[in-house]
Formats: C-alpha cells, structure tokens, sequence
C-alpha cells in the first residue's frame, strides 16, 4: 500500500494544468501555409478558448471549490489583462507558459535565456511577479536550464514527459533546487479530442476518441497515481474542454475528484512547495 506523503492522508497530488495559449499555436501552424495568415477557422479555435471557454473553465472550478494552475503565454497576459485579472481573482495560480508560444526559443544560450526573461518582464509588468512555475513549449539548452534553475524564485518545472515520479530536477547530472513536476499526455486532452483538416492537427488525423473513453483514461490516471502516491498535473485547454459538450468531461472528472479523499487538488505551486519543504525538513535535499 501507498503511504501517504500528501495532507490529510491523501495518497496522491494533482493540479490542473490550463495552458491558455488562445490563437497563438493556430497562428505559428498557420503561417507557414501559403495565404495562412487569411485563415482564420483554425484560429479562432484558439480565440474560443479566450472568449468563452476559459470562464466556463472557471466557473466549474468555483462550483468545485477547486483551484488550479493557468500555464499563459506571456503574449496572451498582455493581450487580455481582464482575463488574467478574472484567473487571479478566483484564487488560481498563473505560470509562465513560453514568450508566443512558439516551440524554438533560440539556438544559443544567450537567445533562450533574452526570450524567458522577456516572458519574465511581462509577467512582472502584468501581476507584478515573475511566475514560479515554467511550463516551456520547446527544448532548453541544458546550459540554459542550469542557469535558469539556479535562480531562487523558480519553484518549479512541469512540461510534457514519460515520467511520474516528483523530484528534483536534474541538469547534467546535477540536481537543481527546482521541483520537477510530472505532466504526462495521458492527461492531455488536445491529443484525443482535437481535429483540424488544415492545418492537419492532429498530423496523421486520428479519430476523436470518445467522451466516455476520454474520461475513463483519466480516472485510470488517478487511479494509478493513488496506488504509487505520484504527483501530477494536466494539460487542458480551455479551447478544448471549455467547449459545451466537453466541459461536461471536466465536470464529471471534479466530481470524481472532490468525493475521493485520496486525491489533494489544489494548485501546482502549492503541491511544489509542499513537496520540497517536506524535502528540506527531512534533510532529503
């Protein structure tokens, strides 16, 4: 059996993960088709996400009593201000989500590092903070990771990875300070519930697994993190689940959550505190 590790006896720690990247991976997919920029069906997807789903998003984690973490472009925080003023308010976490999205961040240390402090100012100019919490959209030098992990405000790493298990992160064999928190596809819903013909998204165009299939894979999800007291956290979208039909998906999943006292649901930045003081306190680190 688990033992637990998590307040109040829960046996696992999980977060929702929302990226809000609005137009923005629509608009870097779209531009490099010829006259991509007058096609704007695959982008206003993304704009969907922004205008409605996001709210619906949020008014299902105040029905829930539940807070998660929004991974944001720091182009979108500057782009819609009262959206990030309405995340804010409701008690969630903000985190830094890439500069535009985009997945290359340079080809030399000094181009990687000038894009994430440029995503760093905006957000400080925004909220007033850097974000403590990193969810890159593409590779990092590892020199670039080093450096960037040796900074003290950085809490934080959670990208997409065949991993499970929370640590420290490690950077050339060195472990860094910073908490690498597990987001595994399997709790990405874009992969099994997106379809564009043009731009072919996704590519080989897979059928759309069923509501009822993708709910049951992520309760197994849960479930499997109950039995090895992981820590994770989702890639949702608002674009995606924030549609009618599919945020009965996220409903039905809160429901699943807050009757089960083995899942902790609160946000990324409090589970990664936690975990790293419980560290600290036992001398792990």
């Amino acid at each position: 059996m688990n033992k637990s590790i998590w307040p109040n006896g829960a046996k696992c720690a999980f977060s929702f993960g929302w990226d809000l990247d609005g137009d923005t991976i629509w608009r870097n997919k779209v531009v490099k088709i010829p006259n991509g920029e007058k096609f704007i069906r695959s982008r206003s997807i993304g704009l969907y996400g922004i205008m409605k789903g996001a709210h619906r998003i949020l008014d299902i984690m105040e029905k829930y009593n539940l807070k998660s973490t929004w991974f944001i472009p720091a182009e979108n925080m500057e782009r819609y201000p009262e959206l990030i003023q309405d995340i804010l308010s409701c008690g969630h976490e903000i985190a830094n989500h890439g500069l535009d999205h985009d997945e290359f961040y340079g080809n030399t240390i000094e181009e990687q590092l000038d894009n994430i402090h440029r995503s760093q100012d905006i957000f400080r100019r925004v909220i007033g903070k850097p974000a403590v919490g990193f969810r890159p959209t593409g590779p990092l030098l590892p020199e670039v990771e080093e450096i960037l992990f040796k900074n003290k405000s950085i809490l934080y790493y959670s990208r997409g990875m065949a991993e499970e298990k929370i640590d420290f992160h490690l950077v050339n064999g060195y472990r860094s300070s910073v908490v690498k928190l597990p987001c595994r596809q399997e709790l990405d819903e874009y992969i099994q519930m997106v379809y564009s013909s043009y731009p072919q998204v996704l590519v080989g165009q897979p059928r759309i697994a069923s509501y009822e299939d993708v709910l049951s894979n992520f309760i197994r999800e849960f479930e499997g993190a109950i039995r090895f007291g992981s820590a994770i956290t989702s890639a949702f979208h608002p674009q995606v689940s924030g549609t009618p039909g599919k945020a009965e998906i996220i409903e039905r999943l809160c429901e699943y959550i807050t009757s089960n006292p083995d899942i902790w649901c609160t946000t990324c930045e409090e589970i990664a505190g936690y975990w790293k003081k419980r560290m600290e306190d036992s001398h792990v680190c």
